[in-house]
C-alpha cells in the first residue's frame, strides 16, 4: 500500500495514538541503544588500551557501517515495508550492543563496529520513514516530539550507564541487561504499529536529493545549501559530544568513569526538555531570537569549559549547548521544506518538502559520520581539547546562520501561509 493511498485518520482517533506511540518508542530504543553504548567508551578504550587516534579508528569504522546501511535500508523498506525493517534492524542492533566488549583485538572490533553501525543506521531509516508515515496522517506537526523520543533516550541510555560504571558493573553485563529492556520496549512498539493499521509497505523519502533546486532559482539554492550547512554543524557538534565527551571529562577534567558518563546524559536531558516545549517556546518569542540566543550562549559556555576543564563547569555548558542545540535541526528541516514549497510555487507539495528534507539529512548524516573520528584523528594531533574547540566554532557558524531559520512562509494567492507537510 502506498503512502499516498492511505487515507488521513481523525486527529481523535486511538490508531493515530497508537502508532506515535510506536514510532515515538522506537526512536527511544534506538537512541538508548547509541547512548549506552557511547556511555561504555570510555572502558572500552581502558580495556584495549586506544590511543585517541585508534579509538577515532573505531568510531569511524561505525559510521561506515551507517554511512553504507543507507542505500540498502531505503530499499529493505520498500521491499519488506519500514515496520519489518524497523523490527529486524532493532533485534540485530541489540543483538550486538554487547559485542565490542567480547572482542580482544583492534581489526575484530573494527568489523564489529562496522556491522553495528550498519544496524544502527538501517534502523534510523526505517524509523523515519515511519515518522513520515504517521505524520502524514496527523493535522499537526510532531516531528520534534519524535525526535525529542530520542533524545530521552539517550538520557535514559547514558544515565544508566553512569549508573553502570558507578556500581562498578561490568560493561558486557550492563550493555547485555540495557539490550534485554530495551528488547521488550521494541517488541512493545511492534504491537502498537500493528494495531495501528499503519501500511505494511511505506513510501520512502528519496535518499537523493533532486537536482530540480538548482533550476528554480540561486537564491533559493544558498538558503537549501545554508540549511545544509547548518545540519552539518549541528550534526557533527552533537555526534562528537556523544562519543567524545565522557573520554575529555575522564582524561581532562578527572571525572571518574560514572561523572564522565553522566555528561551526554545531561547534554541529552537539555535536548529532551526542550524539544518538548520548543516548538511553543520559538513561537511566543521568535525563531531567530531564541535561537541566536541559546546557540551563542551554548557556544560561548562550551568554549569556557574547556579552557577550564572542570567537571562543573562542563555540566553547565552541556546543559547550555543542549538547549540552543535541541531545535535547530526540526526547525532547519521546517525552513526547508518552505523554501522549497516557495520554489515550486505551491505546485510540488509533499514531494518538494520531502526532497527538501532529504537533502537537509544528507549533510546532517555525513557530519553525524565525520565528527567522531574527525575529533579523534585532531587529538592525536594536538590534543583532545584543542580537537573539540572545533565545536565552538561550528556552533559559531550556526549563530551567524540563524537568520535562515526564520525565512517566512511563503503566501498562497489565498493570503494563507504555506507549511511543509512533512517537517
Amino acid at each position: 500500500m502506498d503512502e499516498s493511498a492511505a487515507p488521513l485518520l481523525s486527529p481523535s482517533s486511538s490508531t493515530i495514538a497508537r502508532a506515535r506511540w510506536g514510532v515515538g518508542l522506537i526512536f527511544f530504543v534506538n537512541g538508548a541503544a547509541f547512548a549506552s553504548w557511547v556511555s561504555r567508551i570510555p572502558a572500552l578504550r581502558a580495556g584495549l588500551g586506544l590511543s585517541e587516534g585508534a579509538l577515532g579508528s573505531v568510531l569511524f569504522a561505525m559510521s561506515c557501517g551507517v554511512l553504507l546501511s543507507f542505500p540498502l535500508a531505503g530499499k529493505g523498506a520498500q521491499l519488506l515495508g519500514a515496520r519489518q525493517l524497523a523490527l529486524l534492524a532493532g533485534v540485530a542492533l541489540l543483538l550486538m550492543l554487547p559485542m565490542p566488549f567480547l572482542i580482544g583485538i583492534l581489526p575484530s572490533l573494527v568489523l564489529v563496529m562496522l556491522e553495528v553501525g550498519a544496524a544502527l543506521g538501517t534502523m534510523q531509516v526505517a524509523m523515519n520513514v515511519l515518522a513520515v508515515d504517521v505524520q502524514a496522517r496527523v493535522p499537526r506537526p510532531i516531528m520534534s516530539s519524535l525526535h525529542g523520543a530520542w533524545s530521552a533516550g539517550g538520557l535514559v541510555g547514558a544515565g544508566a550507564g553512569s549508573l553502570a560504571a558507578h556500581a562498578g558493573l561490568r560493561p558486557l553485563l550492563h550493555l547485555a541487561g540495557a539490550a534485554v529492556v530495551l528488547a521488550g520496549a521494541l517488541l512493545l512498539a511492534w504491537m502498537l504499529l500493528l494495531r495501528a493499521r499503519l501500511p505494511a509497505r511505506s513510501a520512502t523519502m528519496p535518499m537523493r536529493p533532486s537536482m530540480s533546486f538548482r533550476q528554480q532559482g540561486r537564491r533559493v539554492d544558498r538558503v537549501l545549501l545554508g540549511l545544509g550547512v547548518i545540519c552539518f554543524c549541528a550534526f557533527l557538534s552533537e555526534g562528537a559530544l556523544a562519543d567524545w565527551s565522557a573520554v575529555w571529562l575522564h582524561d581532562k577534567a578527572s571525572a571518574s568513569e560514572s561523572r564522565a558518563a553522566l555528561g551526554y546524559a545531561i547534554f541529552a536531558g537539555a535536548m529532551t526538555t526542550m524539544r518538548m516545549v520548543g516548538d511553543r517556546v520559538l513561537e511566543v518569542f521568535g525563531t531567530v531570537r531564541v535561537l541566536r540566543l541559546l546557540t551563542a550562549l551554548g557556544a560561548l559556555a562550551l568554549g569556557g569549559a574547556l579552557l577550564l576543564a572542570r567537571v562543573d563547569t562542563a555540566m553547565i555548558a552541556f546543559v547550555l549547548l543542549g538547549l540552543g542545540m535541541a531545535t535547530v535541526v526540526p526547525t532547519a528541516f521546517a525552513a526547508a521544506g518552505r523554501r522549497a514549497d516557495a520554489a515550486a510555487g505551491g505546485t510540488a507539495g509533499e514531494a518538494s518538502a520531502a526532497r527538501a528534507v532529504a537533502l537537509l539529512s544528507g549533510f546532517g548524516y555525513s557530519g553525524l559520520l565525520l565528527g567522531p573520528p574527525v575529533i579523534g584523528w585532531l587529538a592525536q594531533a594536538t590534543t583532545l581539547t584543542w580537537a573539540l574547540g572545533l565545536l565552538v566554532l561550528l556552533v559559531a557558524a550556526i549563530v551567524a546562520l540563524v537568520p535562515l531559520l526564520g525565512e517566512p512562509a511563503r503566501a498562497d494567492g489565498k493570503g494563507a501561509v504555506a507549511r511543509p507537510s512533512a517537517t
